[in-house]
């Protein structure tokens, strides 16, 4: 048993056998990374995430990939459903450097934790044009040990270009007007699945945030008046709904709903709503309740 072995989030507790020696987030950990001078591994995931069970069990389950990620790190394990505010800055960074992002997310940061080095599921050895797990260690902790000045610099203008990014500064120009509600109604059209509801093909997202600015398009249409001319930004008056409303219906008769557990699942594999992928989000249930 490793120390997640005391806390109440059940990701965390799926990982409390481990062999790898698991820190939750906090000072216990960061301390012991500055006293040992290591950098930190850092894994973030949830309870139903499919390919967080893959790499707990290729890799985090795995004595010898254990004994490397021991070695050489101290690793963190944070369940991104108690910690979003964790997980938010994290997966911004690794967005930023890699272009995409995704659960289980693993980052390695520095003792004063700011990133150097991140990306998703990464397999235990190298295969699908995924360098493996083990390499990627490897390689860190040599680059960590053999060139620690770059690793520090690069970490710290990362860190300082994320924090740049985060505070924001307004716009410039003018705010867009009403016109470019209706151009953003009018892209939905042009997605839009008139057969099976949704937008695009597979796999189907239940985009809950979109639905709602749908609504909220015929709300305004609506107290616009139906006697309002047919400008350059005219959209017809049912089309945010009509969308809406279809797209909500497939996805309350489809697979992806489920029927006996009730909620829904992430999302469907398919156009037509049949085949669910297998797992569920807090914050869609609770989107999904407003639409």
């Amino acid at each position: 048993m490793n120390r997640l072995a005391h806390e109440s989030s059940p990701y965390l507790l799926q990982h409390a056998q481990n062999p790898v020696n698991w820190f939750p987030w906090g000072d216990e950990a960061f301390a012991k990374a500055r006293a040992e001078d290591k950098p930190i591994f850092l894994s973030i995931g949830y309870s139903t995430c499919h390919w967080c069970h893959v790499m707990e069990h290729e890799s985090f389950e795995n004595d010898a990939v254990a004994a490397v990620l021991n070695e050489h790190f101290v690793p963190i394990k944070v369940d991104r459903e108690e910690r979003p505010d964790i997980d938010r800055v994290y997966m911004t960074f690794v967005q930023a450097t890699t272009g995409s992002g995704g659960w289980p997310m693993s980052v390695w940061l520095t003792p004063e934790l700011q990133p150097f080095y991140g990306g998703t599921y990464f397999p235990p050895t190298a295969r699908w044009g995924r360098p493996g797990f083990v390499e990627i260690l490897n390689h860190v902790a040599k680059v960590w040990r053999d060139d620690r000045a770059k690793v520090l610099q690069s970490a710290e203008a990362l860190t300082v270009r994320l924090r740049a990014d985060a505070e924001g500064k307004a716009p410039a120009g003018d705010m867009p007007g009403t016109d470019a509600l209706a151009r953003t109604v009018r892209q939905f059209e042009a997605s839009f699945d008139s057969r099976h509801g949704g937008f695009g093909d597979a796999p189907k997202f239940p985009r809950p945030s979109e639905l709602l600015f749908l609504l909220r398009e015929h709300a305004r249409a609506a107290d616009r008046g139906a006697g309002g001319g047919r400008g350059a930004g005219h959209i017809e008056h049912d089309a945010p709904l009509e969308m809406t409303l279809r797209t909500l219906r497939a996805m309350a008769l489809g697979g992806m709903r489920d029927h006996i557990g009730g909620g829904f699942h992430r999302y469907s594999v398919d156009a037509a709503w049949r085949v669910p992928h297998f797992e569920k989000m807090l914050y869609d249930q609770a989107q999904l309740v407003l639409a």
